[in-house]
């Protein structure tokens, strides 16, 4: 069985720490993405996507600083020994932001794909009424001499 020091714990709090606050701010840029979804807001929308992913970026590479001392601590408190409360605590609310934030994004889709199923509807009712007019206004002579006798 490997060692895992108090430097060790203390080091993998820090980073789990750092991880959960960004999964905490990814959270609430997604709940504002459904907001920005709900006043048809694309352009801030697309912009809180970048921010978005950017958080995502730097969620990596804290996880990938991160996972070879969770190994270590996995392997360490197998058999459900020597476990850190803190570390547990924070792995639960990494969970829980990651299970909230899922939830969010998937609302965000499904109303991304309705505005966006309506919006099509409303293109396709625009394109057969100017259809329908494109075919009166044939009949009906547009020729410089006939607007001359109107007037």
């Amino acid at each position: 069985m490997s060692t895992f020091t108090t430097a060790d714990i203390e080091r993998l709090s820090v980073k789990l720490g750092d991880e959960l606050d960004l999964y905490r701010q990814t959270r609430k840029l997604t709940e504002e993405q459904a907001e920005l979804l709900n006043n048809d807001d694309i352009e801030a929308f697309n912009e809180s996507l970048d921010k978005r992913e950017k958080l995502i970026e730097q969620i990596k590479g804290l996880h990938q600083e991160s996972a070879p001392l969770m190994q270590s601590y996995v392997s360490f408190t197998s058999g459900g020994k020597n476990k850190n409360k803190e570390i547990e605590k924070l792995n639960k609310q990494i969970r829980e932001e990651l299970e909230i934030s899922g939830r969010l994004n998937d609302e965000n889709i499904e109303t991304m794909k309705n505005k966006t199923e309506d919006h099509i509807k409303r293109i396709d009712e625009q394109s057969a009424k100017r259809k329908g007019i494109g075919g009166y206004a044939q009949s009906v002579p547009n020729t410089p001499e006939v607007f001359d006798r109107k007037t």
